[in-house]
């Protein structure tokens, strides 16, 4: 297995790859993962385990009811199963995004489900591109035609839609798990748009305590302490830190469309 996979869950990952190949000896393709183990930042602690398996057809109702005893299986074997989250995509839709797809099976957490919706936009196919870690199966790069334009459409539309939204809604940030969501993405985006790469949540905070104004070093130090669930609060009061939080995602998204979109 490859050497950069955390030694900690290969055991889980060739059990996963052994089981579908034998529940699905002529659809199976591959299995890649990505996110925060791509980027090498994966915490035994908290990270995800974020993956895509490719296959060559759509399934059956008989192999989905197999995948579903897979993922059952996985939990009974081990606690870790839990933190899988990823998707089934055939090869001649890999590159595309929910929006171009009809439900996919997919794992939350570790539940599987045959037909729903889950992580597949133009940043998972351009980590997948750039930073995959196969698993087991056959090469997913070629198949990807994602471009850098893709990306950027992809933050634009986070920028200016999704986290623009979620700005009017200071209540949400009373919520430790938002806060840290939308500081250390805010950070990520605004590295990636900067130097076109991605990088882990975790090293977008870190960026960020080197690049932007000090006033909002507490807050990223906040979000990286929720993050990693060390350190002390930056804040004595959550009403105080919802505020802090809702100004900084405005003034962060007036900085990136005026440099990155005007």
């Amino acid at each position: 297995m490859n050497e950069r996979i955390p030694p900690s869950i290969q055991p889980l990952l060739r059990q996963y790859a052994d089981l579908l190949q034998s529940e699905l000896p002529d659809a199976f393709h591959g299995v890649h993962l990505y996110g925060s183990i791509a980027l090498g930042a994966y915490d035994d602690r908290h990270s995800d385990i974020d993956f895509v398996t490719t296959i060559n057809r759509s399934l059956t109702a008989d192999e989905l009811s197999g995948l579903k005893n897979v993922h059952r299986r996985l939990l009974r074997s081990s606690p870790l199963a839990k933190r899988m989250d990823g998707m089934y995509i055939r090869l001649e839709d890999v590159g595309k995004v929910n929006g171009e797809l009809q439900p996919y099976p997919c794992c939350a957490s570790g539940t599987f489900k045959p037909s729903a919706f889950w992580d597949v936009n133009h940043i998972t196919w351009w980590t997948l591109k750039h930073h995959t870690l196969p698993v087991a199966g056959q090469e997913l790069q070629p198949f990807i035609q994602t471009d850098w334009r893709d990306v950027s459409d992809t933050l634009k539309y986070n920028i200016e839609v999704y986290w623009a939204q979620k700005a009017e809604k200071r209540l949400c940030f009373l919520l430790d798990e938002w806060v840290e969501s939308a500081v250390l993405t805010l950070c990520r985006i605004e590295y990636t748009l900067k130097e076109r790469h991605i990088i882990s949540k975790a090293g977008a905070g870190e960026y960020a305590l080197a690049a932007l104004p000090a006033q909002w070093h507490p807050l990223v130090n906040e979000a990286l302490r929720i993050r990693t669930g060390s350190g002390t609060a930056a804040f004595s009061s959550r009403w105080g830190r919802a505020t802090t939080t809702q100004q900084f995602l405005m003034e962060r998204i007036r900085f990136c469309k005026e440099r990155y979109f005007s």
